[in-house]
């Protein structure tokens, strides 16, 4: 397994392309990266050779829903982003309710936010809240004025949360949120009125790929309810199968009573939108 960030992955499966050495088998990620893959052609769709997939009613999220056409980029787990809290610092009581409400004073220098354009999960989440009317341009300007404390990733932002440093993380993704939760920090999701902000990790085949057969048997392992059992106790998620349980510890689940569900169709006009209009207007 090779670790990194989606944008640096994209990149060196270019180069790897260009010279026909390509390394991996799979790639799994943000669906924004995954998305930005397919469309540079760096992946195969296998779908129909997995029989896993072949499965009738067993499917909260199909695994083909997001990517229908093509089905090269398929969804295997879910996602929420959400605000988290210390629940050392915030009372009950306190508990934000509304977006509108962390732009409130008692949140000032208290809260921290993930880097837009570092964070694929970030930057997706942003896009998908504009373009459901939650966030604009003045809720954006008005949130960086709450003195924000910026980080690279969600581990590095939920262990200053877990330590104190911060009051409340705007965002941050339940998978990752979970890891924590599960070695006792206490921190808790946050269900917001306006809406939470529901995707999918994706996995796809790479095109070219060494070792194509291995890919199709673990991709369609990922998607048995074996799989889908394993990899989603071991990562503390709601997985893409309903005859699976829910693993995600307490403190991370959230009623859901607003998911804004991300579209693949959504997503690419929306960052789009974002990129002209909105980020470097706003933030630089």
């Amino acid at each position: 397994i090779v670790t990194g960030r989606g944008a640096e992955f994209l990149e060196r499966m270019k180069m790897e392309k260009r010279i026909g050495r390509q390394v991996g088998d799979i790639t799994e990620g943000a669906a924004l990266h995954i998305n930005n893959m397919k469309l540079e052609g760096l992946l195969t769709s296998v779908a129909a050779e997995l029989p896993s997939l072949q499965e009738k009613g067993v499917w909260l999220v199909a695994p083909t829903a997001n990517d229908p056409r093509d089905k090269i980029r398929l969804a295997w787990r879910i996602n929420t982003s959400t605000p988290y809290i210390n629940t050392k610092l915030v009372k009950t009581e306190e508990l934000p309710q509304s977006w509108k409400d962390l732009l409130g004073l008692r949140w000032k220098g208290k809260m921290s936010l993930g880097e837009p354009n570092i964070g694929g999960s970030v930057y997706q989440t942003i896009v998908v809240l504009m373009d459901n009317r939650v966030w604009d341009e003045e809720y954006m300007r008005s949130l960086y004025r709450q003195n924000l404390r910026f980080f690279s990733g969600d581990a590095e932002e939920l262990s200053a949360l877990a330590r104190g440093e911060i009051h409340l993380s705007v965002r941050v993704v339940d998978g990752t949120a979970a890891r924590f939760v599960q070695e006792g920090a206490t921190i808790q999701a946050i269900d917001m009125k306006e809406g939470v902000v529901v995707t999918t990790g994706s996995v796809g085949a790479i095109a070219g790929a060494p070792n194509p057969n291995a890919a199709r048997v673990f991709l369609n392992w990922i998607f048995s309810p074996e799989g889908q059992t394993v990899t989603g106790r071991a990562q503390g998620n709601k997985m893409v199968r309903k005859d699976v349980p829910d693993f995600r510890p307490k403190g991370v689940q959230t009623p859901l009573s607003n998911p804004l569900v991300t579209d693949l169709d959504q997503l690419e006009r929306a960052t789009q939108l974002f990129r002209e209009k909105w980020f470097d207007k706003v933030v630089g």
